[in-house]
């Protein structure tokens, strides 16, 4: 019975640190199509900005259909991320909840014990919030047109 109760426990573990470390490659995977995606609006917008008089009105119709493609797939990446750091916090709380109902049936436990105890377990969760309240942090690569 024991070694059933530490090998669940094990089992746990492994896979909080899973959870852990997904969510912050899916956070990159969207930080990354975000930028993609902010560069693409950047070129639809260049492209827009080089209509001319002499310009077809199918030129125009194209480059607003560009434009108009590229922020719905800002859009969509962005609701991505949102989805992916809400998610990680989600997660997060969850197991944090484990944890403080762990420790409230510890009742030898001193209330300094205790949060001493949870300040410790409350770190993923606290990284998750500050990973949501992140920007995004595209580096621009120097443009080299004439």
């Amino acid at each position: 019975m024991r070694f059933a109760l530490i090998f669940a426990s094990g089992l746990m573990a492994l896979s909080l640190v899973a959870c852990q470390q997904n969510p912050e490659k899916a956070e990159k995977k969207a930080d990354v199509a975000i930028c993609e995606n902010l560069a693409a609006v950047g070129d639809a917008v260049e492209n827009v900005q080089a209509l001319t008089p002499t310009s077809t009105v199918g030129d125009a119709v194209k480059a607003q259909k560009s434009l108009f493609t590229a922020i719905t797939n800002l859009e969509k990446s962005e609701d991505a991320l949102e989805k992916a750091r809400v998610r990680d916090l989600r997660d997060q709380l969850k197991a944090f909840n484990a944890d403080v109902e762990k420790v409230s049936k510890q009742k030898k436990l001193t209330l300094e014990q205790a949060a001493q105890e949870l300040r410790t377990k409350a770190q993923p969760l606290i990284a998750a919030r500050q990973r949501a309240l992140a920007e995004v942090d595209c580096i621009e690569e120097p443009t080299t047109k004439p």
